[in-house]
């Protein structure tokens, strides 16, 4: 009655033991599979990335370089915005006087001026308006 006992206990690990064994192979083929597929995806993502960055460096210098020579450029941005020099001159923690300049042409804007102006440029009209009443409030506190 033992050996019976002892043959199917062995009977039962040996089954059990195989059935881990099929389960541990499903997880990691299941597991080799989604290593491949991350793999493809990070592959495509660099790829996609590496475009953007291409795109967008040759998009913001190509602005740049129209912000610097064209102030119709700067004039049309403030007009959308529908602000004045002197309130985009507030924004831009610069005088009136040097939007002016930027506007008609007679001064090139410099790169860290193109910056800020492109902070502005994403703003909506609710956006910039909002940040005025702010500049305002903080001049008036000093």
């Amino acid at each position: 009655m033992a050996s019976i006992q002892k043959m199917i206990i062995e009977q039962v690990q040996h089954y059990v033991r195989n059935e881990i064994k099929k389960y541990l192979r499903r997880q990691n083929d299941e597991t080799s599979k989604i290593q491949g597929e991350l793999t493809e995806c990070k592959k495509r993502l660099s790829k996609l990335e590496s475009n953007v960055n291409e795109r967008d460096e040759n998009t913001i210098s190509s602005w740049l370089d129209r912000m610097r020579t064209h102030g119709a450029t700067l004039k049309a941005l403030r007009k959308k915005l529908a602000i004045s020099q002197k309130e985009l001159a507030i924004l831009l923690d610069t005088n009136p006087a040097t939007v002016n300049r930027w506007e008609s042409g007679r001064v090139r804007l410099s790169r860290k001026s193109c910056e800020k102006i492109a902070r502005i440029r994403s703003m909506s009209v609710s956006e910039a308006h909002r940040a005025l009443q702010e500049k305002y409030i903080l001049q008036k506190k000093t």
